[in-house]
């Protein structure tokens, strides 16, 4: 025989609450404030907390009312959940999509794409954990960042009916025990997962769980019964407000989220959600006619407000007073949404078939189309203007991406010479290029140099790896570790195999050297974050340099290009947008070049004066004038797509015969009459 539930189930309340859509007010404009970067709202992200603590109290309240009443369908939760949340979510998706396309790159309306996929699948949070952490500054990029929480709750949507159904028909006694099981697990999960440091914690369902199921077990006690209204209740619900508030003002982005940092908005909300129906101070303060309003539209609201604030920094909108007024055309836009959108097809007459069908598996279906499309079309390459589609021929893929970097870049080992050499490849009159990603981004560069002077070009270049002899055992940085070990593996290795090979007779180098060189005049201060000391790499590149010299090669360095300012990024891409953000001139002052490079130029001419046999080749004026640099050769992009520092194609490419123009003559006193 089964036993009976330790509660007064069958009485179950599912009266509608005005004080809870109040709660959902404060919790939308808590998020919204804070994504606005509003003072004083550091914590405001908190409101999602909130939310998920609702979520779990109103459909835990739901799903155990129709249980005990024998009337729970699992088809028809799912069918009003798909009502509920689909519409107004598929019409946000599809206005980002159509704004990608007008105002952002091909590369990334294919990014978005993914991620409406995975928003479509429930896993937008799986997704964006492998993206981005929510409080890295990169997440302000990521379009679709607010659905991590939808997928979350959609997760639980998913998993709380299975299981309250299952317990229900077979042991109906355990529900509360595996409440409180599942939760405690979860939340001592969080707290361990959060101790080990990763970002993509923040997003995971298992580790928010308690947040839900919290709501959940109180649904489990809430039972029609009337209790008469008393100022204990009042005192609990303005306990339960002021830590809610104290949460969104005094949390930040330190605290422990998810972990001891949720039990602040969710124990709040515990507090409101159950002296709420008692007193008379929820209904006047947070359950007055405003404040359920904006509770209603909170859905929409949510959808809304972080699509508007991306277009705002997307079109370099993004003022406090823009920002006020996005607030303002975002409350409009989420009462239209919700008043003829949401409202309409959750009381339409929409059969749970049809709704299963049309708002879950056909959105999935196109999406998934929508996902294939912009993988096969290079991002919808074909709907852009033509002159982004050569951009993006020239400078959308890495040269480190493509087939050949997949063979010859970034090997520990020395690569294969046969397979990974530049210029005439019959040629017995050989050279090695050694380096890092800046001498990896300089092969179209060399294969050309090599046809002109009769060279075959071995390259061996690996990331975040100057071409020395002796690293520090560790780098300053500890997230650089494991490249670094690779990068002394490597350059021991390189250094072994040139001077082994007495047909190498001629080493060309090349890295962006400021990265590892350490100018600091106190020689005492610790290592820089490749692990070098000041002026400990000018010395140790000065002993490599000695002792291929002394071996009888022909040292050649290579004084790299000029880096980018960042507001300059993408600059020939924005320029050549459906509709432009701003035209700006893809230029920038001559000195700010001159002036970051004088440590650079200053130690490769020491070098050259210590070594009078080293050679310089100066490819970093190329890109500029007596007054301005470029970002672009004949019309094409110099730096690659989202870059500020590496050559495209284009760049690689046209960067020979733009030197061979700068510097008449230099290569053949190099190179012919050496």
């Amino acid at each position: 025989m089964r036993q009976a539930l330790p509660i007064q189930i069958q009485h179950f309340s599912q009266r509608y609450r005005p004080y809870i859509d109040g709660l959902r007010a404060i919790a939308v404009f808590a998020v919204i404030f804070c994504h606005a970067g509003f003072s004083g709202f550091s914590g405001g992200f908190i409101g999602v907390d909130v939310f998920f603590t609702i979520s779990g109290f109103v459909v835990g309240t739901s799903i155990l009312g129709d249980l005990s009443r024998g009337t729970f369908s699992l088809a028809d939760f799912y069918a009003r959940r798909a009502k509920r949340l689909a519409p107004a979510l598929y019409v946000m998706l599809a206005a980002i999509f159509v704004f990608s396309i007008l105002f952002s790159f091909p590369e990334d309306s294919f990014q978005l794409t993914k991620n409406i996929l995975a928003v479509a699948t429930m896993t937008s949070n799986i997704f964006l954990s492998k993206q981005t952490g929510y409080f890295d500054a990169a997440a302000s990029d990521q379009p679709l960042l607010h659905t991590w929480s939808l997928s979350v709750e959609e997760q639980f949507y998913l998993c709380l009916p299975i299981f309250l159904a299952l317990l229900y028909r077979k042991r109906r006694s355990w529900i509360v025990p595996s409440l409180w099981l599942v939760t405690v697990v979860s939340f001592v999960w969080a707290v361990l997962a959060f101790r080990h440091g990763a970002a993509s914690t923040y997003y995971f369902a298992h580790l928010r769980a308690f947040e839900f199921l919290l709501g959940t077990w109180l649904a489990t006690i809430q039972v029609n019964r009337q209790v008469s209204r008393s100022a204990v209740f009042d005192v609990l619900t303005l306990v339960g407000v002021a830590i809610v508030l104290a949460g969104i003002f005094g949390v930040s982005r330190t605290s422990q989220f998810p972990g001891m940092g949720a039990l602040v908005p969710c124990g709040g909300t515990m507090l409101i959600i159950a002296a709420g129906r008692h007193s008379r101070v929820a209904d006047g303060l947070i359950g007055n006619r405003a404040m359920v309003l904006t509770g209603k539209i909170s859905y929409p609201l949510y959808l809304w407000h972080w699509p508007v604030f991306f277009a705002l920094r997307r079109l370099d909108l993004a003022t406090s007073r823009n920002y006020m007024l996005a607030i303002g055309g975002t409350y409009f836009l989420s009462w239209l949404t919700y008043r003829y959108l949401e409202r309409r097809v959750r009381e339409s007459k929409l059969s749970t078939r049809s709704a299963i069908l049309y708002l879950l598996a056909a959105p999935l279906l196109i999406a998934g189309a929508l996902a294939a499309t912009g993988k096969l079309t290079n991002g919808f390459l074909f709907a852009y203007p033509a002159k982004i589609r050569s951009d993006v021929h020239w400078s959308g893929d890495a040269l480190f991406d493509m087939p050949r970097g997949k063979a010859c870049w970034s090997k520990v080992d020395v690569t294969e010479e046969s397979g990974c050499h530049l210029g005439a490849a019959a040629s017995t009159d050989k050279a090695i290029l050694w380096g890092d990603s800046h001498a990896y981004h300089l092969i179209y560069f060399f294969d050309q140099l090599g046809k002109q002077y009769d060279l075959q070009i071995h390259d061996v270049a690996l990331t975040l790896c100057p071409p020395i002899e002796r690293e520090p055992a560790l780098p300053g940085d500890p997230t650089l570790t494991e490249d670094h070990l690779k990068c002394v593996a490597h350059d021991k290795a390189v250094m072994s195999y040139v001077m082994s090979r007495p047909d190498i007779k001629t080493v060309f180098m090349a890295a962006a050297w400021q990265n590892y060189q350490n100018l600091s005049v106190n020689r005492d201060s610790g290592p820089n974050g490749h692990g070098f000391t000041p002026y400990q790499f000018d010395a140790e590149f000065a002993s490599t340099i000695g002792k291929l010299t002394e071996a009888g090669k022909h040292v050649i360095l290579m004084d790299d290009v000029p880096t980018i300012p960042t507001n300059l990024i993408n600059c020939d891409f924005k320029n050549d947008l459906f509709i432009p953000i701003h035209k700006q001139a893809c230029e920038f002052n001559v000195s700010r070049a001159t002036d970051e490079h004088a440590p650079v130029a200053a130690m490769l001419e020491k070098l050259r004066s210590q070594y009078p046999q080293v050679d310089i080749v100066h490819t970093h004026d190329v890109p500029c004038s007596d007054t301005k640099c470029t970002l672009d050769f004949d019309g094409l992009p110099i730096y690659r797509y989202d870059d500020y520092h590496h050559l495209s194609v284009a760049g690689s490419t046209l960067l020979y015969p733009q030197y061979l123009k700068r510097h008449p003559g230099e290569l053949d006193k190099i190179l012919r009459y050496k």
